[in-house]
């Protein structure tokens, strides 16, 4: 494997950087919201506002038991906990290669 070096100016970084970092603040600012804090139990729509996916691919990830659940009143109504959705998002985060 060879090593490249490549060269950019600051204002080509900073470029490069923003969209990433408007993405992070969004992030930030759901994730410590008060109501989001609070709230330890959701239902489909908002576990699925939360991952920012459909509910039908929410469906599809609980269906192949990747993310957890908790089912009610004779396994119609769904909820997720927030530490199953935090797990969920874990679990596909992407770690750098070192």
């Amino acid at each position: 494997m060879e090593n490249k070096v490549i060269v950019i100016s600051p204002d080509e970084l900073a470029q490069f950087l923003q969209p990433i970092l408007q993405r992070l603040e969004k992030i930030e600012t759901y994730l410590y919201r008060e109501d989001t804090k609070s709230k330890s139990v959701f239902t489909e729509a908002e576990a699925a506002e939360f991952l920012k996916c459909s509910t039908k691919k929410l469906q599809n990830l609980r269906n192949a038991r990747k993310i957890g659940f908790i089912r009610e009143n004779n396994g119609r109504k769904v909820l997720f906990k927030l530490q199953h959705l935090l797990e969920y998002l874990e679990s596909n985060e992407l770690k750098k290669k070192k």
